[in-house]
């Protein structure tokens, strides 16, 4: 971890900047090592700055971080000696001027507060820390890789149960039990999508939509769900047909196909991220089908969606070492949906693709 602290530092001299205030979550665990963060909680906060760096958290997590890592110590925050306090002390022991905030995370009630509480100039920053979580280390790739292995092996796992009678909501609980019990946790909550309900990217199983009964014969299963090992997640979109379904499904599913295989070809290093976007997006276009709402794919590592993003209007280039998602799709809303989704690591040479489970059409 004092590697990437290191790069932190560096950073801070270049904006003129004494510390940086770090209260994401993810960028947090980034910096210390600490997977056990929740992303939606604030659980720790991490101040570095050019000679010291330290994480501060409650009771109810000190014992699990007291040892401190790599780089930093851990302060805990109690009822006698607050958070303001902490940074009260290091400001006046290091003369600190000026402290970064990471605008996309802090909120205005939150900055006011610290502007109150503490006596220095609190300075807007934009993706620091971000920036270096873009490229993944070794140890970062063989988490993610490992994440993406028991993903696939989910699917396999999943066919097992799909029967008629079945419902969207059984279906993403028996997803989330297996990738919880061999990856410890779940990237996202899986989604599972019958027929029309796969028209919604991000639909919602639950036990009370069409169709009703479950599922039956003749139908389309679009399913996105992704394993969370140590920390790093993966992510990965099948479709499934139960049964024979109209030909019109089949060629649109034959589509989303071929523009996912066309951008997936055609990704390079140092090669604009909107332009991967467009390949795929045209060609859906060019077949008279509206192209997807969404981007064509977003990076993957402590969070689920991060940063390269890969879709109109992205300032992102695609480097060594990224890992994002490739994930095309034609909705058709009250009929169906189809999105083919794969995980993929760019190298000097090219991608490789870390979803391996087939892409072949699968009736069942």
């Amino acid at each position: 971890m004092l590697s990437r602290i290191t790069q932190i530092r560096n950073k801070l001299k270049k904006l003129d900047i004494d510390a940086l205030f770090t209260t994401s979550q993810p960028n947090v665990s980034y910096l210390t090592g600490f997977a056990g963060l929740s992303p939606n909680e604030r659980e720790g906060f991490l101040l570095v700055t050019q000679k010291t760096s330290h994480l501060f958290t409650f009771p109810t997590y000190f014992q699990l971080y007291c040892q401190g890592g790599d780089g930093f110590k851990t302060l805990e925050i109690t009822r006698g000696f607050r958070l303001k306090d902490h940074l009260a002390a290091i400001i006046d022991k290091e003369k600190i001027k000026t402290i970064g905030y990471e605008s996309e995370n802090l909120t205005v009630a939150e900055l006011e507060s610290l502007k109150k509480k503490t006596a220095v100039s609190w300075r807007k920053t934009e993706k620091v820390v971000e920036n270096l979580r873009m490229i993944k280390d070794k140890t970062e790739i063989t988490k993610i890789n490992k994440a993406a292995e028991i993903t696939d092996q989910a699917f396999d796992f999943i066919k097992t149960k799909i029967k008629k009678g079945v419902t969207e909501k059984e279906l993403a609980l028996e997803l989330e039990f297996f990738l919880k019990k061999s990856a410890g946790d779940i990237a996202f909550s899986p989604i599972v999508a019958f027929n029309q309900n796969a028209a919604i990217p991000h639909y919602h199983p639950a036990h009370d939509h069409p169709p009703a009964g479950g599922l039956t014969t003749k139908s389309l299963i679009l399913m996105d769900f992704g394993a969370k090992y140590e920390g790093y997640c993966a992510d990965m979109t099948r479709v499934i047909f139960f049964g024979k379904l109209p030909e019109k499904q089949i060629k649109a599913y034959e589509i989303v196909l071929k523009a996912q295989i066309k951008a997936l070809a055609n990704i390079k290093m140092g090669m604009k991220a909107t332009q991967v976007d467009m390949i795929a997006r045209d060609y859906i276009k060019s077949h008279g089908f509206v192209p997807y709402p969404h981007g064509l794919g977003h990076g993957v590592g402590l969070s689920i969606h991060e940063d390269p993003r890969i879709k109109q209007g992205s300032k992102n280039l695609l480097t060594e070492n990224m890992v994002f998602t490739v994930e095309p799709g034609i909705y058709l809303p009250g009929q169906y949906g189809i999105r083919i989704e794969d995980l993929v690591l760019l190298k000097k040479d090219g991608i490789e693709i870390l979803s391996k489970t087939t892409k072949e059409i699968s009736i069942i």
